[in-house]
C-alpha cells in the first residue's frame, strides 16, 4: 500500500572495502546442502528456522498461563538472567522504556537487586542452573516483593516450588540462545497481563508473521544471490564485526554480537546510536592498520526516531571518510517489536552463515563449558 516501508531487511548502503573477501579455508558457496551437513551436525539451522513456530507457541503459552493471586501490578520489574536467558528480557525492557511508566531492568550478576514490596523479581534461566541467577534470586528470598521464575527446570524450579513462588515452565530442545521466543514472549505476555506495559496481541501476531516471512527469505534453501543473511556473512568473513543499532535497535546489535561470538566463534562488538556519535565516531580512523580488519553494520528501521535515522546516514559518511568498511541494513518491520524481532533474527542467520564460512560448529560452546567446569571446581 502507498507509504508502506519495505518489510524485508535489505542492505541500504555500503562503503569502504570492495567485493567478497577471500580468507584462508574460505567456503566457495553457501548454497551447498552438503556444507551444512558437514559443519552443522547438531542442526543449528533447524533450530533457527524454528523460531517463528517457537514464538507462536511461546506467545500462546504466556497468554494462557494462569496469573496467581500473589502477582499484582508492580511498580518496578527486575529480570535476573544471563546470556541467552536474558536477551528476551532486554527486548521487553526496551519496549517498556518506550511505552510504560513502570521501569523494567535486566539484572546480571550474583548479588540480589534492591527491592521493596512493589518490586517484581523475575528469574530467567533456561537450564534453571545458572549460578549467577540462582545466587541473585536466592538473595531476594525473605524480602518484601513479588517473585516469578521462568525456566525449563533445574534448581530454579525446585527453589521456586519449595518457597511457594509462581513458576512458568517450558520445554525446548536446543541451546539457550535458540530459545529466544520463549525468553521473550511469555515474559511479554505476562507483564502485559499484569499491566506493566501495553501489549497488543494483533501486533505481536503480526511480528511473528514477519519472522515466518523472514525464515523463508534467509533460510539455507534461499540462494545467496537473493539471501541478505548469506550476503552479510560473506562481507563479515575475515573481519571483526562491529554492530551499531540505532535507537531501540541497540538491543538487536547486542544480540548480533553475542550470536557471532557463540555461533561463529569469533570476536564481535556492539554499540548504539546516538551514543556512538558522542565518542566512538572520534576514533573511526585509528589505528590505521585496524581499519581494513573491521566491518561495521549500522542497523536502521522505519519506527526509529527520525533524528537517529539521520545519524545512521551521517555516521556512515564518517565511516566512509575514515576508510572503514561498513553498510546500513534497513531491517524492515512496521512496529518497534516487529523491527526488533526481524533485526535479531537476521543476526541469528548471519552468524550461522558466518560459522559456515569459519568452518566452525555453531552449536558447540566448548569454552563456556570449560569455564563452567572450572568454576564448579572452586565451589
Amino acid at each position: 500500500r502507498p507509504g508502506r516501508h519495505p518489510r524485508r531487511a535489505r542492505r541500504a548502503l555500503r562503503g569502504g572495502g570492495s567485493g567478497h573477501r577471500r580468507v584462508a579455508g574460505a567456503v566457495d558457496t553457501l548454497d551447498d546442502p552438503g556444507l551444512y551437513a558437514r559443519i552443522d551436525p547438531g542442526g543449528m539451522r533447524e533450530l533457527i528456522a524454528a523460531l517463528p513456530e517457537q514464538s507462536r507457541e511461546a506467545w500462546a503459552a504466556g497468554q494462557a498461563w494462569e496469573i496467581p493471586d500473589s502477582l499484582g501490578t508492580p511498580g518496578r520489574v527486575v529480570v535476573v538472567g544471563m546470556g541467552g536467558s536474558a536477551i528476551g528480557a532486554d527486548v521487553v525492557a526496551a519496549l517498556a522504556a518506550r511505552s510504560s511508566a513502570v521501569p523494567v531492568h535486566v539484572w546480571r550478576g550474583y548479588d540480589p537487586p534492591v527491592m521493596d514490596e512493589r518490586t517484581l523479581v523475575v528469574a530467567c534461566s533456561f537450564s534453571g542452573d545458572t549460578e549467577e541467577t540462582l545466587s541473585a534470586f536466592r538473595g531476594t528470598l525473605g524480602r518484601p516483593g513479588m517473585r516469578l521464575a521462568i525456566t525449563t527446570g533445574g534448581r530454579l524450579t525446585k527453589l521456586a516450588e519449595e518457597d511457594g513462588h509462581p513458576l512458568f515452565r517450558y520445554g525446548w530442545d536446543g541451546p539457550p540462545r535458540t530459545a529466544f521466543g520463549y525468553g521473550l514472549l511469555p515474559l511479554l505476555a505476562i507483564l502485559g497481563r499484569l499491566g506493566v506495559l501495553p501489549v497488543e496481541p494483533e501486533a505481536v501476531e503480526a511480528a511473528i508473521d514477519g519472522l515466518a516471512e523472514a525464515a523463508r527469505d534467509w533460510a539455507p534453501t534461499a540462494p545467496e544471490q537473493q539471501n541478505t543473511a548469506k550476503q552479510l556473512a560473506r562481507r563479515l568473513a575475515g573481519r571483526m564485526p562491529v554492530i551499531i543499532g540505532a535507537d531501540f535497535l541497540d538491543v538487536a546489535a547486542v544480540r548480533w554480537a553475542r550470536q557471532v561470538n557463540e555461533n561463529a566463534k569469533q570476536w564481535a562488538f556492539a554499540d548504539a546510536l546516538p551514543e556512538a556519535d558522542h565518542n566512538l565516531v572520534v576514533g573511526f580512523g585509528s589505528p590505521a592498520e585496524l581499519r581494513e580488519r573491521l566491518h561495521v553494520v549500522l542497523l536502521d528501521a522505519t519506527p526509529a526516531h527520525e533524528r537517529n535515522r539521520l545519524r545512521v546516514r551521517l555516521t556512515a559518511q564518517q565511516l566512509a571518510a575514515a576508510g572503514v568498511p561498513h553498510e546500513i541494513v534497513l531491517v524492515g518491520g512496521e512496529t518497534v517489536l516487529d523491527s526488533l524481532l526481524r533485526a535479531c533474527y537476521l543476526g541469528d542467520w548471519a552468524s550461522f552463515y558466518l560459522a559456515m564460512l569459519n568452518e566452525a560448529d555453531p552449536v558447540a560452546t566448548q569454552a563456556i563449558d570449560e569455564l563452567k567446569a572450572q568454576l564448579a571446581g572452586h565451589n
